[in-house]
């Protein structure tokens, strides 16, 4: 990890607990200096963690300055836990969840902000948590992009609302993905290789290697990655026959080149390419057998996307410039079983197929912001911020022989023959915002304070059309609009070197949108009631949220242990709420305040010289402050997909084995809490998803530049439910679990 002096006047300089907890994240411990290479070889009085360098307030510095709630990922970590994207890291963070369909399907969420349902695909699902690679936003509402943690310097996960520096999509958090940057002095490389069995499934594979080539030493270099992975799958058909059907492949390449044109001028350019598809989603009926289902039609998923960022850093002396341009280029195909419809709305002799979903997004993000580089008490950065995203959005209902079977052309219903829906949305967001956050330090007291200005809107064109829809329909909407204001403000003390506190109120945004038509042919009866509660469903409005924290951060026993905590209390207004209705259509509006309020606790210590200890765990208590008719909740009614208790730990042991070869066994348990799928328990289709436990562990020797290790993910076979889904006809009762025990063997080397 890179290593910078702390150049806050008056501050700590101890290591923060949270830095430490993070830094190993899923693993939840810092790796000994032998291996992490975060010691000097001369410092004999250095502590057992030196100082982690982040950019969280798009700045470089030490983790310890910085007095908010932040986990940091080390490479280390990621390669201990076997991650491959950053859903793999999930049981690792407290106040960490998700709702999830699949692969590319995963919609986060922070301190228990959460109230699940609706489409994956909708295109005006809006993120509650911001994920940014590198400088470039790449969330997508319920979709986002899952992509490989090769090559990483770390994962930054930034708690609480960050809408003052990142914006309306950091409702209640963001996730950095940071990059390794080419190096312009060595030229180095990596390669991996990974073989591992699925109990009861296939085989995974894969294999990543990097190479760093500096061109022309100290001016110029080239940093090229690449991964491929191989999902084995463990799904059964039990009616067609084939089995581990949610096989999968993932992959990908990066580019990424700087050139220091100068002292003062950096220029780095990066270009993205992933790749996913996998033959079914990895749905088990909950029935027996275990891990099975019997839907003939194809459920496949194909995720593709390029990322294009061009980012320019000028250092003016006093300050330092910043200019990120990036494109992003995103086309999915997300594939939707829908055969039990077929057996309770449709004649015999219609063989069933799968709704498909096409969307593709194009993406301009620009950001150029001024932020101080002297040292002095008052530190501040501003900038301004635009980007514009168009969204079209393919809704198909494809069904081969369906016109001659009903005996009624899709045409007469507007829709291609052969279709029994067809629609699609096209829309196009543009945002521009300017920010600002500075803070100052008076002894031990240093005051922060943030403000965001932003202004939004979209425009959208869309058709519905088919049997399905009742006919054909484009009933026009005029433009959204929001613009508004997002405060922060913080003060924390610095009780002595070794222990900070400090307070904080920051608000968080997410926009508002707009609603889809809703067919009066097939959903008349259910309109007329949203009409007499006075309702509209063609808008939705924002969602807003506040964020009101305490919290601690000490070293002990000479550096050796660290501890952080938490306390969090959020109040959520105008809850952006799925209704959705039997006749299959639905709309999002604003009903309904909740409060979310928690502690997070994480202690990372060195035992002894080779053993080291990490534990981290939260307790969240989400609910509703007062009734919620349209889905049936009342006040005092749990957030869905929300675990009140989870815990994570870890401990590794190293040991030299001879003067050239090092050994470790590392071991991590993960424990989420009980979770239901709806607010109201009593609600028809709420499924209870029971507490489970993980348990990992990794074994291997590490000599020169090679490693070997081997490893065992879900060691204890639990059937951890992830996902429960119901809702019928259109979704069974089905299951999404945590994959069953994998045992495998990695191979390292560096050069």
């Amino acid at each position: 990890m890179q290593k910078k002096p702390s150049k806050k006047q008056g501050g700590s300089r101890f290591l923060s607990s949270t830095a430490i907890a993070t830094c190993v994240f899923a693993s939840g411990f810092l790796a000994p200096y032998e291996n992490s290479g975060v010691m000097a070889a001369d410092d004999e009085k250095a502590t057992p963690y030196d100082e982690i360098v982040v950019t969280a307030r798009k700045r470089s510095e030490t983790l310890s300055d910085i007095p908010i709630s932040i986990n940091v990922v080390s490479e280390d970590f990621i390669e201990k836990v076997g991650a491959v994207d950053y859903t793999d890291l999930l049981g690792s963070v407290a106040s960490l969840t998700a709702y999830q369909n699949g692969p590319g399907r995963t919609r986060i969420s922070i301190r228990g902000v959460a109230n699940g349902g609706g489409n994956d695909n909708d295109t005006q699902n809006q993120e509650t948590v911001g994920i940014y690679l590198d400088e470039i936003p790449i969330s997508v509402g319920a979709m986002n992009p899952e992509l490989s943690l090769f090559d990483l310097e770390r994962v930054e996960v930034l708690r609480g609302p960050q809408g003052t520096l990142y914006g309306a999509g950091s409702l209640t958090g963001t996730i950095r993905l940071v990059s390794k940057k080419p190096n312009l002095e060595e030229f180095e490389g990596k390669a991996e290789g990974t073989l591992s069995t699925i109990q009861r499934g296939g085989e995974n594979y894969g294999f990543r290697a990097l190479v760093n080539v500096p061109v022309v030493e100290d001016k110029f270099a080239i940093r090229t990655s690449g991964y491929y992975n191989k999902f084995g799958g463990y799904i059964d058909n039990i009616l067609t026959g084939e089995e581990d059907v949610n096989n999968g492949e993932a992959k990908g390449v990066k580019v990424a080149a700087r050139l220091q044109a100068s002292e003062e001028l950096t220029i780095d350019f990066s270009f993205f390419h992933h790749d996913y598809s996998d033959n079914g989603r990895p749905e088990d009926l909950d029935r027996t057998p275990f891990l099975t289902r019997d839907f003939p039609s194809f459920d496949g998923y194909d995720d593709e996307m390029q990322i294009y960022n061009l980012a320019i850093n000028y250092d003016l002396g006093w300050a330092e410039v910043v200019s990120s341009t990036s494109y992003f280029d995103r086309e999915v195909f997300n594939r939707r079983s829908l055969d039990t419809l077929f057996e309770v709305a449709l004649p015999p002799g219609i063989t069933p197929s799968e709704l498909v979903d096409n969307t593709n997004w194009e993406t301009w993000v620009q950001e150029l912001r001024l932020s101080s580089t002297t040292d002095s008490p008052l530190q501040w950065t501003v900038g301004g911020y635009f980007d514009n995203r168009d969204v079209l959005y393919l809704n198909t209902f494809p069904v081969p022989g369906a016109d001659a079977v009903i005996g009624t052309p899709s045409s007469d219903f507007g829709a291609p023959d052969d279709h029994l829906f067809f629609g699609f949305d096209d829309l196009t967001v543009q945002t521009f915002a300017f920010f600002g956050e500075a803070y100052y330090t008076i002894d031990k007291f240093t005051i922060t304070a943030g403000l965001r200005y932003f202004n939004w809107r979209q425009d959208i064109e869309f058709f519905q059309s088919g049997l399905f829809n009742g006919g054909a329909n484009s009933d026009i909407r005029p433009r959204g609009r929001e613009n508004g204001f997002n405060p922060k403000i913080n003060l924390s003390y610095d009780v002595n070197d070794d222990v900070l506190v400090y307070a904080q109120a920051a608000r968080g945004f997410r926009y508002g949108g707009i609603n889809g038509a809703i067919p009066e042919a097939v959903c008349g009866a259910e309109l007329e009631q949203v009409e007499r509660e006075g309702g509209d469903t063609r808008f939705f409005g924002p969602d807003k949220t506040w964020n009101y924290e305490v919290g601690t951060k000490a070293t002990l026993a000479d550096g050796k242990v660290s501890i952080n905590a938490a306390y969090f209390n959020i109040k959520w207004d105008d809850v952006q709420t799925a209704r959705a209705f039997d006749c299959g259509f639905g709309f999002r509006e604003n009903v309904g305040e909740a409060t979310s309020q928690g502690i997070e606790f994480e202690i990372n210590a060195q035992v002894t010289e080779n053993l080291y200890f990490n534990f981290g765990t939260s307790y969240i208590n989400s609910e509703l402050d007062q009734d919620v008719a349209n889905i049936g909740a009342v006040a005092g009614d749990r957030a869905p997909f929300v675990p009140e208790f989870s815990f994570n730990g870890s401990l590794e042991y190293t040991r030299p084995l001879t003067d050239t070869m090092d050994g470790f066994i590392w071991t991590n348990v993960q424990h989420v809490g009980t979770r239901n799928t709806e607010f109201d328990l009593e609600a028809a289709n709420n499924r209870r998803m029971d507490d489970y436990t993980l348990a990992n562990a990794r074994i291997g020797v590490k000599w020169d530049t090679v490693e070997v290790s081997l490893f065992a993910n879900n060691l204890l076979s639990s059937r951890g439910t992830v996902r429960a889904l119901r809702r019928p006809p259109f979704d069974p009762d089905a299951r999404i679990r945590v994959e069953p025990r994998t045992i495998g063997i990695t191979v390292r080397t560096e050069f």
